[in-house]
């Protein structure tokens, strides 16, 4: 495009011929010629506007017509979305943008990918990081491990390379572990953090299930037991974004030099236990911290001692204790299942959602930022750990003990106790005894003491021991009728006519028998 201002300029202000101006710029003279014609009938003054930029001069000479070299109908979003899928071919979609095209000269498919590949690198943009001392703290795990052997059996298992980097002095920390499981992962950073002397403001480790539980490129979900260790340290941790390396170069770089310096020069010596492998980590871990820059001033160590130590944040008093985080919602028998075991919470808070700390001994369970449960850690499976205090009344006086039951007795009175003990006897059933206790509890509020007592010995006397029979007697003051106003035997004699008695039956009985 820029040739057709070049060859009006040349042509007309310089009055030089169409083959001269074709020499100089690089074209036919006949093309030349061409762009005059199409000047001279589109009107334009001369010189050009200045606003007149090259694409609008352009689409003024040639209205309606597309020429080759020209790919603005071609829609490159989409065609970078078409690659992404599998079987993709960019020759297949310049055949398919062939067919629909507008152009009066479609461009050739060389020129097709040429642009194409022109879009993708103007969508590479890298913003160069300015790393702060003690802005920056860098995590990962080197791919290469460690083999440790065992001497008495022979048999080995590799141990995993951690590696943390500070971004403004590239100190780095270098130690090996048994495992990425999220034990070894918090335990790593702690004597990491003792290694560092402190702090640094922000952590940037890999999206490994130990640190992130759900990756996300702007709000990623954090580990609940990861996410306690920043908190205890006063550091915000902050996931690299998956597939983005540049992220954490920092510790993509001292992963390499881990695996040079220090993993590569102990490929031929033989580990027989985890101790002896960080001990000669640790010694060649200094030296490369010591080791000086090749094109800067100082080493790793001098630059930390110098500018990084002083901006670190100190570390805490107490060293961090690992404990396990999660989420578990209590049941409306208000017990949560942590590790194959219940624990109780307060009977109010059943159907909510806790986070829980888990440690070796201890069992804590949190609602809303405030502790609500503390337990001893049990790890018998399928038992259960409920504390009287988080159970509601009538669940508290289910917990039956016969001792308990008779010693309640026994301060009512001795025909209580008796009852009592009559109807337990025979029942192993701790629900069975809890029934039968709560039976008389129930009549000692309906009736009171004094009168439960009476009614006992009346029927301690009558092995009475039934609950619906003791309420009978208590109702209809069965015990005081026959002790006030017994009834003598005649008085069961009546002289009715209708009534024959027993001596009619007996009569009746021995005439049968003589007619027999």
């Amino acid at each position: 495009m820029r040739k057709i201002r070049d060859a009006l300029v040349y042509s007309i202000d310089q009055r030089l011929p169409s083959r001269k101006v074709g020499r100089i710029i690089g074209i036919h003279p006949s093309t030349v010629c061409s762009y005059l014609n199409r000047y001279r009938a589109s009107g334009l003054p001369w010189p050009l506007p200045e606003e007149l930029d090259d694409a609008a001069l352009e689409k003024k000479l040639f209205p309606g017509v597309v020429v080759q070299g020209q790919a603005d109908d071609i829609d490159f979003d989409y065609v970078h979305a078409e690659m992404r899928k599998r079987g993709s071919s960019l020759s297949v979609l310049h055949a398919e943008w062939e067919e629909h095209t507008s152009m009066e000269i479609p461009i050739s498919y060389s020129q097709y990918c040429r642009r194409y590949n022109e879009y993708v690198a103007s969508l590479r943009l890298s913003m160069r990081r300015t790393e702060l001392f003690g802005e920056n703290c860098y995590v990962d795990y080197s791919g290469m491990t460690i083999i440790i052997h065992n001497r008495e059996t022979g048999e080995t298992r590799s141990a995993q390379v951690f590696v943390g980097v500070l971004g403004g002095s590239i100190y780095t920390y270098c130690e090996a572990t048994w495992s990425q499981r999220i034990r070894d992962w918090i335990s790593s950073h702690v004597r990491m953090f003792e290694y560092f002397g402190g702090v640094s403001r922000i952590l940037v480790p890999d999206n490994l299930k130990a640190a992130v539980t759900k990756a996300h490129r702007h709000e990623p979900e954090i580990n609940p037991s990861y996410e306690a260790l920043c908190r205890h340290y006063g550091i915000a941790p902050l996931p690299a974004r998956s597939k983005k390396p540049k992220d954490k170069a920092r510790a993509e770089g001292a992963v390499n030099l881990s695996q040079r310096w220090i993993l590569f020069s102990l490929r031929k010596r033989t580990f027989y236990s985890l101790e002896e492998a960080n001990r000669e980590i640790r010694e060649l871990l200094n030296k490369l911290n010591h080791k000086p820059f090749q094109k800067r001033v100082g080493s790793r160590h001098s630059r930390w001692l110098e500018h990084e130590l002083p901006t670190l944040q100190p570390l805490p008093a107490q060293p961090y204790e690992f404990a396990e985080w999660g989420k578990v919602r209590a049941g409306t028998d208000y017990h949560v299942r942590i590790d194959g075991h219940a624990y109780s919470v307060p009977y109010q808070l059943r159907g909510k959602e806790f986070d829980y700390r888990l440690t070796d001994t201890v069992v804590e369970l949190i609602f809303n930022g405030q502790s609500e449960a503390v337990h001893p850690r049990s790890f018998e499976k399928d038992q259960t750990s409920t504390q009287s205090s988080h159970q509601p009344r009538e669940h508290r006086e289910m917990q039956w003990d016969r001792d308990e039951a008779l010693a309640w007795a026994s301060a009512i009175g001795p025909n209580t106790t008796a009852v009592l003990q009559a109807k337990l006897e025979g029942v192993s059933s701790v629900l069975m005894g809890y029934r039968a206790t709560q039976t008389m509890k129930a009549l000692l509020k309906a009736h009171g003491q004094v009168r439960l007592e009476e009614v006992c010995a009346y029927a301690a006397a009558h092995g009475i021991t039934k609950g619906t029979d003791l309420r009978n007697v208590l109702d209809k003051r069965l015990d005081r009728l026959f002790a006030q106003d017994p009834i003598p035997p005649q008085a069961l004699v009546s002289d009715h006519q209708n009534i024959r008695g027993a001596d009619y039956y007996n009569n009746l009985l021995s005439t049968d028998v003589d007619e027999a």
